[in-house]
């Protein structure tokens, strides 16, 4: 069966920590609305509040038990006893925390604030088996390939993408997508003329007649403006075409 999707397009500039949190809460809420099983925010939506940032995760516990949606809260600074970490949170419909992924490859400036993490969890929900790569992490190709291996149904990108790296991003994730035959759901922050959204979508769409040819189709992409985008994904088909393509590969040849 189709999965409905949702990425929200979150946009900065709030005048307080709240602001921010309570505008999160709307698109969640659109999302809802709009029948999505399965929401992402983007990452560091809240930056410029990164002293109160652990403190939304509760806040989003409470919106996905009341939505009765799942919800992965992007990725933002997140001080633990390890150090600060840059997370991304799944979050179940009961208001459960699934379980969370730490950004891997750390960029520019992160380097200096946080603490890398050292691998890449596959998370198991009710909708399927979920990977999550965070920005930067996507360009590097082992991460979504390891995570494809491991059985990921679909994989969330929550990124802040400048208007200079929205093309290659998007050639990241259609590559992605296209190599791991897997759905990348992958919201961007809004403001611009810095940030400039193109929150993606992609599924991955089959030829239906010649040779057998599968790309990388959009879905759904959003413009400007803080909002959300909401599309199907099938999630087995991309299984059926993920297990076929992974077993042609020759390991041994790889070194």
């Amino acid at each position: 069966m189709p999965l409905k999707v949702a990425a929200a397009q979150a946009a900065l500039g709030k005048k307080s920590y709240d602001q921010a949190v309570e505008d999160a809460e709307k698109l969640i809420h659109a999302a809802s609305k709009q029948g999505a099983q399965i929401v992402c925010l983007p990452e560091h939506w809240l930056l410029e509040h990164r002293k109160q940032a652990g403190n939304a995760t509760d806040r989003m516990m409470a919106v996905a038990k009341s939505e009765r949606i799942f919800l992965i809260t992007g990725a933002n600074y997140l001080h633990t006893k390890s150090g600060v970490r840059i997370r991304s949170t799944l979050i179940d419909p009961e208001g459960h925390i699934v379980g969370s992924q730490d950004k891997v490859h750390l960029f520019l400036e992160e380097r200096n604030v946080a603490v890398a993490g050292r691998e890449y969890a596959l998370l198991e929900a009710a909708l399927g088996k979920i990977g999550i790569t965070v920005c930067y992490d996507n360009v590097f190709p082992e991460a979504a390939r390891s995570l494809a291996l491991r059985g990921a149904d679909m994989l969330f990108v929550p990124s802040r993408i400048t208007s200079e790296g929205l093309d290659p991003w998007l050639l990241y994730l259609k590559t992605r997508a296209l190599e791991n035959r897997i759905p990348i759901i992958a919201p961007n922050i809004f403001s611009p003329p810095r940030y400039p959204g193109g929150s993606t979508i992609i599924d991955l769409k089959q030829a239906t007649h010649g040779t057998p040819v599968i790309l990388p189709e959009i879905v759904a992409s959003a413009d400007a403006g803080e909002k959300v985008i909401v599309a199907e994904i099938n999630i087995d088909q991309a299984r059926q075409l993920r297990q076929k393509r992974l077993a042609e590969r020759i390991p041994e040849a790889y070194g």
